[in-house]
């Protein structure tokens, strides 16, 4: 790769972990920020890249030698802003993506879950993010199909956690503390399918350099981790490193109670006004069916095609997740 690679999402939580990667191993990246800093201020390699402005997309692409979209937390907007991405990629000329999907594609199924480069159309009508995610492989199908040349690494990451994650790291432990998450009994049995952001960013450098070489235009792949216990024994887990006491049982009257509570709190919060913190952290009902969902997601097609293979182990990961932020750090995108 002759140009540099541009990050899109570079602010994020897995953009952030992916430009150390690929920067640690000696590549040159151009990381795109949704916004640049206020005063202007850049580190070197830095850009505007608002995924929602098409303007601001050409410069981001122009002479790189790849894209690694890891922008997108919008469901709604996830497919437009893809599809801007493709049109300035081809106006530039690059013909090299990674792509962050994420096991979301595989909807409720359980339990081993292959690797196709098509997942099969299982239903989730209530979850706009699986089908965001599936749109975009699908765009991304069709446009390696329509000229030679292009090539593809989707990604579907399991339960991305580690420093900085607010989803699987910092609520879930707030929902801890607040005493509205704890061992679900059956419901909590589900597996879950964890991977450590630095090993994600590892295996994005993989797909880059898979990329590069001779192969099929479209790879596809799962990435979880070595260690995929239990919901309950990962929660037991992030208490147990910021030494609270083991999560206890929440019984299903007192979680049918706190769901009933939690409505009015989530629907104010939604609105903006004021609500008790600890009831916007009772558990979703998607959450709810993910923490019993029996799936096991097979990582040989990232093993083979990518030369992959995620090594932080679930007690590493946890200690780093939970460590004192930098004293130079300024704050979580």
């Amino acid at each position: 790769m002759t140009g540099p690679i541009l990050v899109t999402g570079a602010g994020g939580f897995i953009g952030r972990a992916t430009v150390s990667q690929l920067r640690g191993a000696g590549l040159s990246v151009r990381a795109g920020f949704h916004r640049l800093p206020a005063n202007g201020a850049t580190d070197d390699g830095t850009v505007r890249c608002d995924l929602d402005e098409a303007r601001s997309l050409d410069p981001a692409c122009a002479g790189a030698s790849a894209i690694v979209h890891a922008a997108g937390r919008n469901a709604v907007a996830m497919p437009d802003q893809l599809r801007a991405l493709l049109a300035a990629a081809d106006r530039a000329g690059v013909g090299r993506i990674v792509f962050l999907s994420s096991i979301a594609v595989y909807g409720p199924a359980q339990g081993r879950i292959a690797e196709p480069d098509v997942p099969p159309d299982t239903a989730a009508p209530d979850d706009p993010y699986c089908a965001a995610k599936r749109a975009c492989e699908a765009m991304l199908r069709n446009w390696v199909a329509a000229r030679p040349g292009r090539r593809v690494a989707i990604l579907r990451p399991g339960i991305v956690y580690g420093r900085g994650s607010a989803l699987w790291v910092d609520r879930p432990l707030a929902a801890i503390r607040a005493g509205v998450l704890g061992d679900l009994g059956p419901r909590g049995q589900g597996l879950a399918a964890l991977v450590h952001v630095d090993d994600v960013a590892v295996a994005i450098r993989c797909a880059l350099a898979a990329l590069t070489g001779s192969g099929p235009g479209l790879l596809a792949a799962n990435i979880v981790g070595p260690d995929t216990p239990s919901w309950n024994a990962y929660f037991a887990a992030l208490a147990r490193q910021s030494n609270l006491p083991a999560p206890p049982p929440l019984t299903t009257g007192r979680l049918a109670l706190l769901r009933i509570l939690s409505r009015p709190a989530k629907a104010l919060a939604r609105l903006r006004l004021p609500a008790p913190r600890s009831l916007r952290l009772v558990p979703a009902p998607g959450e709810l069916r993910l923490f019993a969902r029996d799936a096991q997601y097979d990582t040989a097609r990232a093993r083979t095609d990518l030369g992959f293979r995620a090594t932080v182990r679930l007690t590493d990961g946890l200690a780093e997740a939970l460590a004192p932020w930098p004293a130079t750090c300024t704050g979580r995108a």
